[in-house]
């Protein structure tokens, strides 16, 4: 009996383990976002000013985003020409514009729930759906976690759509409409990322005065 249960698990293990790992990727996926989630409240909760949200911010992305594959894919097909130095330089800009874009958007959510609601995967990609309920009673806000799992089996953060709009897919649309116009030019495209940052420093100084 014994020597027949153990053949019988041989045969079904094929069967079983993919739907079995399928949906130990999907839990993993949701407990990911959960967790980044609380991590992103609490900063919001607790940060006493703009730079401190964004220092949290800034330490919470280098630490569960891929940003670098985040950066490649934000400059679309002009990745394959940019030059090692100037990428470096990008990247370091896109870090710090995301920053503010998600602590500034997300700003008023430092007393709300995110709630897991599915996950869909294609492969390594997973879109894991969630809402942000309101403690005043608002209507919820349905918000969208793009996951990569890495070669390492953990997960990184790719993108997040809040309001419908995919944040590195619209930062993606403004700098390729950049660089077309100025010809691929990647000192064009650093040039007005500086700007648009000191627009922002010149703003923060202008409302904290």
């Amino acid at each position: 009996m014994t020597k027949f249960l153990m053949i019988l698990a041989l045969f079904l293990a094929p069967a079983i383990s993919p739907a079995f790992a399928q949906q130990e990727d999907a839990d993993a996926a949701k407990q990911f976002v959960t967790d980044l989630a609380d991590e992103a409240i609490t900063i919001l909760r607790n940060a006493e000013n703009r730079a401190a949200r964004e220092e949290g911010f800034h330490n919470l992305l280098t630490e569960r985003a891929n940003l670098r594959r985040i950066a490649r894919f934000t400059l679309g097909q002009f990745a394959r020409q940019v030059e090692k130095d100037e990428f470096e330089a990008f990247q370091t800009l896109l870090t710090e514009m995301i920053v503010k874009v998600y602590a500034n958007r997300l700003a008023e959510y430092s007393d709300e729930k995110v709630i897991v609601d599915g996950v869909q995967n294609k492969k390594r990609n997973f879109i894991v759906a969630s809402h942000i309920e309101f403690a005043n009673g608002r209507e919820p806000i349905e918000m969208s976690w793009w996951l990569v799992k890495e070669k390492t089996g953990g997960f990184s953060l790719f993108d997040v759509n809040v309001l419908g709009v995919w944040m590195a897919q619209e930062q993606r649309d403004s700098y390729a409409s950049v660089l077309k116009k100025n010809r691929g030019d990647m000192s064009k495209l650093l040039s007005h990322m500086r700007k648009q940052l000191n627009a922002d420093a010149d703003a923060d100084m202008a409302s904290a005065n």
